[in-house]
């Protein structure tokens, strides 16, 4: 490669990420504007009226925006390596693995948005047992209870807020329909028929309830010190494995190796693809065994 011609690849490669960041920055500035302009104008004119109004008493459940900066990162990454890779059969292949690893991180956010939601649910679980202990009352115990801003604390916030209004304990339990874990299963089921118990059989849940608790802590403490250095290994060889990659395509010797005939084409590609996908393989595999129980 000329020094040339390495200058003009540069070139495309940072002006691409320029075109890139600056579209990106559009996007984000115009989205956001929108959706300021909407909440000013309609959302919180019809919410401060049927807050006035007494029908709306609940309050809504906020996530925290945040720039994910290594989403931001592989955004830049992928569309970079496919112009310095420049060939037609690498390329596409560079761009296919990136939507890949973007897919399967928006597959462990939710996971671990899941894990969240179990262990809140846990928390939940522990605190309702020694609240009524004292305080027979299933909407003072909901009410008590401390949990983190996330969608437990708003389901909990949704099953006291439609039991004050008198709904039905079954009808209230219906918002925490579609939260994963047996905790929270078990957790809805108590509320739903806790008109329906006795005092015996309400205490024998709760106990129920807490002895299940304890063992997905315990389970869970147990599962992530086993799978620390099975993850810390499998994170050191796909890094050598991606340096490996990544060396192999940006150097002139072996860039000229295995580009010079469709063979050697093939080859490359066959042991990029196998990399990607024994990667991919063991990831799920150490998923299987942090988040198979308590989903």
């Amino acid at each position: 490669m000329t020094p040339f011609r390495f200058l003009i690849d540069a070139g495309a490669v940072f002006l691409a990420s320029g075109v890139f960041l600056t579209f990106y920055n559009l996007l984000v500035t115009g989205t956001e504007v929108i959706v300021r302009a909407w909440r000013k104008t309609f959302i919180s004119w019809a919410g401060r009226r049927l807050r006035d109004m007494g029908i709306i008493q609940e309050k809504p459940y906020q996530a925290q925006i945040e720039l994910d900066w290594k989403r931001l990162i592989l955004l830049i990454t992928i569309p970079v390596m496919a112009l310095a890779v420049h060939d037609f059969m690498l390329s596409p292949l560079v761009l296919l693995i990136g939507l890949v690893i973007l897919i399967w991180a928006d597959f462990q956010k939710r996971q671990i948005e899941r894990a969240h939601i179990n262990e809140d649910a846990e928390v939940v679980a522990l605190q309702i047992r020694s609240l009524m202990s004292v305080d027979r009352s299933i909407l003072n115990a909901l009410t008590r209870v401390e949990l983190p801003t996330g969608m437990m604390k708003h389901a909990i916030d949704q099953v006291a807020s439609r039991l004050r209004m008198h709904q039905p304990p079954e009808q209230a339990a219906q918002a925490f329909k579609g939260l994963p874990g047996n905790v929270t299963a078990r957790l809805s089921a108590l509320i739903a028929h806790s008109a329906q118990l006795t005092d015996e059989t309400q205490d024998g849940l709760l106990i129920s309830l807490e002895q299940e608790a304890h063992r997905q802590k315990l389970l869970r403490s147990k599962t992530h010190q086993t799978l620390s250095l099975v993850r810390g290994t499998i994170r050191l060889l796909q890094g050598v494995v991606a340096g490996a990659i990544l060396f192999v395509v940006l150097s002139p010797a072996w860039r000229e190796f295995f580009l010079q005939d469709v063979s050697h084409r093939v080859l490359l590609t066959v042991l990029i693809c196998a990399a990607a996908l024994a990667s991919l393989y063991f990831e799920y595999e150490v998923y299987q065994l942090s988040y198979g129980e308590g989903a």
